[in-house]
């Protein structure tokens, strides 16, 4: 059976990185010194919002907590199920998040599938930012303003994204790739 990831030592590392008692932690992260106390001691399995508010007062990652940076083998094996998707607005375009999340805000990638007719309609990623979509099976256009680019299985595309764009699925069949967004 899984467990949840036991959090406590890599919080107390950092907090001990930032020369912090449990009651300066305790103000600047806004969660009682008796909560810090159990969580750092894997007493208590909190929930993200709390570990998010911690992360934030030691001025660290998420990742510098869920992922130990002791020893020197490291796996992360995440059953299907347990890969976080998110899909499009109208539900036909499937997209598994395949990074992790201290890599979020500079790398993002992806598995997707889009069932004949799906659109994924993006807002910008910023200024300088760059997505590169390979894709294994099927067609897909790529609509950025007014200008449209389509792709079949075995080709690549990359394309700035500092403005909308839409993905559609323009085949018959179902369209699989990967996505890669520089940010």
């Amino acid at each position: 059976m899984d467990h949840p990831p036991k959090v406590g030592r890599e919080i107390q590392r950092l907090r001990f990185l930032n020369n912090l008692t449990l009651d300066q932690l305790a103000r600047k992260s806004g969660v009682s010194k008796s909560i810090l106390s159990q969580i750092e001691r894997d007493r208590s399995n909190p929930t993200l919002a709390t570990i998010w508010r911690i992360t934030k007062a030691l001025e660290s990652s998420l990742d510098d907590v869920f992922f130990s940076k002791e020893g020197d083998t490291f796996f992360e094996k995440l059953s299907q199920n347990a890969t976080p998707e998110v899909t499009s607005e109208d539900g036909k375009f499937r997209l598994r998040i395949l990074g992790t999340l201290n890599m979020v805000a500079s790398i993002q990638w992806y598995e997707f599938k889009a069932e004949p007719g799906a659109e994924l309609d993006s807002k910008t990623h910023g200024t300088g930012s760059i997505e590169s979509v390979t894709l294994c099976k099927g067609n897909l256009m790529i609509k950025i303003n007014d200008k449209k680019q389509f792709i079949s299985a075995g080709e690549t595309i990359r394309y700035r994204t500092d403005a909308s764009h839409l993905l559609k699925n323009k085949g018959e069949g179902i369209a699989h790739g990967f996505m890669v967004n520089l940010l």
